[in-house]
């Protein structure tokens, strides 16, 4: 009897040239899966470099296991694409805005649906609390729209629902480049629920009813301090430095990003020698769940917001939107980063 025929592996294939595009962290990223692996994707604007001074700005879709992209759409139109390109997920579908348009796109493919003309630049989009099948689309010269996604046509929708409007800008205003589209709402506030002997506060992070207060230690040297409010509970459930470390390794600033979850805080520290960290926190006790450096940004970083979704904290830098696993701080991979 011959012996049995092993057939050879097939050769690898060729590694694709990593191409470089750059993630654009002051938008909204959507999370959802695309490809139907189970696994949500990453969908949000992107640009890539053309030469010169140029840059095509545009929607692009990754996969939220191997962070190669799926697809990308048309480019944004208009000389503000930069801050206009913006991209949100409603009934398996995707709308993204232009300077002056909006765009149906198909989820799976990118491929353009459908368009509607706006009468000016598009500052944000948003679900109406409870809608399965629309977007309101807020415009700069308040000609707001109600987007359809089951026919991509838009009627006028000029009263913001619940939640929609965008805040206008006041000393209060945490970062102008914050996403207005964040779920946890940001305050430049020296007003916490109560005050704690020692701690100035400077802004106040809330979400699911919990206030997260960050400031600093005062009178004395300065040294970031963190506090947590449980809801309607005037007195804080935990507070203390940001970090188990000495407090004379810690920069003597106010932690400017932080981010409430179910079960944990996280807050962006940085280091008197520079460099910037992550802290995750329990909730309820304050107990340091891990403390991670994060990637060296490539400049100076604009990091203004953490998306914590399904186990993963995506933390968007100057260009690079890094993925943390939540339980660990590991990184497990990234878009725009090498």
């Amino acid at each position: 009897v011959p012996p049995p025929v092993i057939p050879e592996p097939p050769p690898p294939e060729p590694k694709p040239v990593p191409e470089r595009l750059q993630w654009m962290e002051r938008g909204a990223p959507a999370f959802v899966d695309v490809n139907g692996d189970g696994t949500e994707d990453i969908v949000g604007h992107v640009s890539r470099h053309e030469g010169g001074s140029e840059f095509r700005h545009f929607i692009a879709a990754f996969d939220g296991r191997t962070f190669q992209k799926l697809w990308e759409s048309l480019p944004s139109e208009g000389p503000d694409a930069s801050s206009r390109t913006k991209v949100i997920a409603q009934n398996g579908r995707l709308v993204m805005s232009e300077q002056r348009a909006v765009d149906l796109l198909e989820l799976e493919t990118g491929k353009r649906l459908g368009r509607v003309p706006l009468t000016d630049s598009p500052r944000r989009l948003c679900i109406p609390p409870g809608d399965t099948t629309s977007v309101w689309v807020e415009v700069v010269d308040h000609q707001h729209l109600l987007f359809d996604t089951r026919t991509a046509t838009a009627k006028p929708a000029p009263r913001a629902p619940k939640g929609c409007a965008t805040p206008p800008l006041s000393p209060q205003t945490c970062n102008m480049s914050r996403p207005a589209e964040h779920p946890t709402t940001c305050e430049r506030s020296s007003y916490p629920p109560s005050d704690i002997r020692g701690f100035s506060t400077k802004y106040l992070y809330r979400a699911n009813g919990y206030t997260l207060s960050l400031g600093t230690r005062w009178p004395g040297t300065q040294v970031p301090l963190v506090a947590l409010y449980a809801p309607g509970n005037r007195k804080p459930l935990w507070h203390g430095v940001v970090a188990e470390r000495d407090p004379l390794e810690l920069r003597d600033t106010a932690p400017e990003v932080g981010e409430i979850t179910q079960d944990a805080v996280y807050v962006v520290y940085e280091l008197e020698k520079g460099g910037q960290r992550l802290v995750r926190r329990d909730l309820r006790t304050g107990a340091v769940t891990w403390d991670v450096a994060l990637p060296e940004a490539r400049s100076i970083s604009m990091l203004t917001a953490l998306w914590v979704r399904d186990g993963r904290v995506y933390v968007p830098q100057w260009g690079d939107l890094h993925v943390l696993d939540a339980a660990t701080g590991n990184r497990i991979g990234g878009i725009g980063a090498p």
